[in-house]
């Protein structure tokens, strides 16, 4: 008898790595060197913070007792886990300080009635034999059509153009898993409350099934696995080991420049 292929897992961030920088997907995904050479980020701490806060606030806390002072106290409790990535004592303050606006912000203007069916879960699903897609889903709502809603929080800057194939993935991967078909998918901007949504139907799904199996095969067909050197490189933690590394220098025009993983 011969062995069972092994499962090709792919989530939206891996696949959105393949497509701006296949040399770091290499080094992410294939060499593993993520633990070797990542480095604790502020933005990431802080947004780390966020979700674990919003996932108590409405999954555990009474709804007669979401406040202001309720949210800071488990922010607080929250911030004690772990402290890596800040500079200094003032630069650990300055994030605390916009992770406490950002929830105060969510408690003045959103909903904190809800009671969500699914709050910061990992979720996968086999798409096709052998290819399995998954991915952690901030929030999902039941809405009273019985379809369901998935929502992102994003703790970075409002984004200009919306890519949807974050959520889209999650849409599909819940898609397999529940009975509810999702209806509407949405990005909430915590630094703003600014709320982005879409429709999304049966037929979308089909064509983001069909992008995931022509990613897949375009993955497991690379060779070369060639750096994309740009300015976001000096948000990369492999710059250093990187063959691109003289021209991704070159392009770097501040080592603070905000990149695409500065959005969580």
């Amino acid at each position: 008898m011969k062995p069972r292929n092994k499962s090709f897992y792919l989530s939206p961030s891996s696949i959105a790595v393949f497509k701006q920088c296949r040399q770091r997907y290499k080094f992410l995904h294939i060499d593993k060197l993520g633990d070797k050479y990542g480095k604790p980020r502020p933005y990431f701490t802080m947004a780390n913070h966020v979700h674990a806060t919003l996932k108590e606030f409405l999954s555990i806390q009474p709804v007669g007792l979401r406040t202001s002072a309720s949210v800071e106290e488990l922010l607080r409790k929250n911030w004690q886990r772990y402290r890596l990535g800040f500079r200094n004592k003032d630069d650990e303050l300055r994030w605390a300080e916009k992770a406490l606006a950002q929830l105060r912000a969510f408690v003045n203007t959103q909903d904190v009635g809800v009671h969500p069916i699914m709050m910061e879960e990992m979720v996968e699903a086999e798409i096709s034999t052998g290819l399995v897609l998954r991915g952690r889903i901030d929030r999902v709502d039941k809405e009273p059509d019985g379809t369901l809603h998935i929502i992102d929080y994003k703790t970075g800057n409002t984004a200009g153009e919306t890519d949807w194939e974050q959520l889209e993935l999650h849409a599909l991967i819940l898609s397999k898993r529940l009975p509810w078909p999702v209806s509407k998918i949405s990005y909430l901007y915590l630094g703003n409350s600014a709320m982005k949504s879409t429709v999304i139907s049966g037929d979308d799904l089909r064509q983001v099934h069909w992008r995931v199996l022509t990613t897949a095969n375009t993955i497991r067909q690379e060779k070369q696995f060639h750096p994309n050197p740009s300015p976001w490189c000096g948000n990369c933690d492999f710059i250093s080991i990187c063959p691109g590394k003289s021209e991704a220098e070159s392009l770097v025009t501040s080592s603070d420049q905000p990149g695409l993983w500065d959005d969580s």
